[in-house]
């Protein structure tokens, strides 16, 4: 687990603690260069300048000897650098200095706001240093060194500054509360059942105050939640739905929802092909975002009402299995026809953003990797909904956050494409091959008036290769953007 420490030390390797210092395009020295290569007697600026290679976009890096010492020139990209430069150079920083105990740098220097790049930081390195527990019992891999063990930010006479000594605690909760989310999300299926999920949403929820209760089979029944039941009939470990609640008296509550398939292999329709299959255990990571905001927030003492039903279900065939032409039925009652069994992530979300409309919050955001995100690529999750306000405060807290999103439309007359002669809508159209926008217009029919918004993280909760910085695998997308919306609604 890394530490982290503020310092007004200057900039200066000592023993085994390497030097990390930023540079920006073109190779011009950020933040305590100057006077690192002053103390070292060396000419650092143009040691690094005359590495072809480095232009000082973010993320890369130089190693140079200075004496016994090292110090890591890193290219944080365009001055005066912002906040998610600042995160996607630690992330890099982190990932390519494994193996080196200590580290100390001068990034959270940059840009105008010094507490938001020293949450940043913590941020980055956090995400970084991120490896996934389940790993072979062979020798270990190039590139899987421990990483840092502690950090030193290097930020001046502002070191005992109580601003930033709480953006350090708030990054590294936040740091680490996404790291959480990816574990879940790399979990094993076998080992993460719905009711394994439960139990560990409320085993870290109870650490910090959260009120979780875990519904039955049974309160399901009772509260009619036929998506849930039926999607879930087919496996032999039954299903679960989580409600979270953060209280903050004398408002209605944002409400929060997220898909939390557990394994989907598609059910009777199931997937023909082996590459999607293969890493259908992250067809959960809906339900696990939404619960790390939600115990972050209370980790953070936010007062902010927040309250979150997440639906976990394992989607798989069998004898008792949903069929196609099966008719399934909602809290108040409406119903769906069952076209296709591999789009059962909206008819679990049906369940939860109809009951959650019926006691009318102030909004409501579901999250569920439904689909592609709506052909944005890795960057970025699709997002659609009724309410304008609501969608904006959320595509900008994501774009604080550095988990950035997408607004897609709804268009009205799609609605046709979804009509059944058996039910009030199906779940998936037989007139028009599926996408975001579909999945997004049949949910909207379970908001009624209230407002809510839809975030389709297909694209960025589990990478297939590494991009940008971030190796194959969970991301914990969009839970840093809820969470950095419920900090900007207190």
């Amino acid at each position: 687990m890394v530490s982290f420490r503020l310092s007004s030390a200057s900039p200066r390797p000592a023993g085994d603690v390497v030097l990390v210092l930023p540079f920006h395009s073109g190779g011009r020295p950020g933040p305590g260069v100057v006077d690192a290569a002053g103390r070292l007697g060396i000419d650092l600026v143009g040691t690094v300048g005359r590495v072809v290679s480095f232009s000082g976009a973010v993320g890369e890096h130089v190693l140079v000897a200075a004496g016994s010492s090292v110090v890591v020139a890193l290219g944080v990209g365009d001055s005066p650098g912002s906040a998610e430069q600042v995160r996607g150079a630690a992330m890099h920083a982190a990932r390519n200095l494994r193996g080196y105990p200590a580290l100390s740098t001068t990034l959270a220097q940059l840009g105008p706001d010094r507490a938001a790049s020293v949450r940043a930081c913590v941020e980055g390195f956090l995400l970084g240093s991120y490896r996934s527990p389940f790993v072979g019992s062979g020798s270990a891999p190039a590139g899987s060194e421990d990483p840092a063990g502690s950090v030193l930010l290097l930020v001046g006479p502002s070191a005992r500054s109580s601003e930033l000594r709480q953006a350090l605690e708030r990054g590294s909760v936040v740091g680490r509360a996404a790291d959480w989310v990816r574990t879940l999300v790399e979990t094993p299926p076998g080992a993460l059942t719905p009711d394994a999920l439960a139990h560990a949403i409320r085993a870290r929820a109870r650490t910090v105050g959260v009120s979780c209760v875990v519904w039955s089979p049974r309160q399901l029944e009772a509260r009619g939640f036929g998506g849930v039941l039926g999607v879930g009939r087919g496996s032999g470990n039954p299903p679960r739905v989580v409600e979270l609640s953060w209280a903050s008296a004398g408002r209605q509550p944002l409400a929060l929802t997220g898909k939390g398939i557990t394994f989907d292999s598609g059910g009777i329709n199931i997937k023909k092909d082996s590459d999607e299959i293969a890493w259908m255990k992250s067809d959960m990571a809906g339900a696990a975002a939404v619960a790390g905001a939600v115990i972050a927030a209370a980790a953070l003492g936010l007062d902010v009402p927040v309250r979150a039903v997440l639906p976990l279900a394992e989607n798989m065939p069998g004898g008792h299995a949903i069929r196609p032409g099966d008719v399934l039925r909602h809290p108040g009652g409406r119903t769906t026809e069952v076209t296709d069994t591999d789009c059962e992530g909206r008819l679990v979300l049906a369940d939860a953003i109809a009951y959650l409309a019926r006691s009318r919050p102030a909004g409501i955001i579901d999250v569920g990797t439904l689909t592609d995100g709506g052909g944005v690529g890795h960057a970025l999750w699709g997002a659609m909904g009724t309410d304008p306000a609501l969608m904006r405060a959320l595509l900008d807290a994501g774009q604080e956050a550095g988990e950035p999103g997408w607004e897609l439309p709804l268009v009205p007359s799609y609605l046709e494409l979804m009509r059944s002669p058996v039910a009030d809508v199906v779940n998936c159209s037989k007139q028009a091959p599926d996408s975001a926008v579909l999945a997004g217009t049949y949910l909207r029919t379970f908001a009624g008036d209230v407002p809510w918004v839809h975030v389709d993280n297909g694209s960025t909760a589990y990478l297939e290769r590494a991009a940008d910085g971030w190796p194959e695998g969970a991301t914990g997308s969009p839970m840093r953007a809820l969470l950095r919306l419920l900090e900007r609604r207190c």
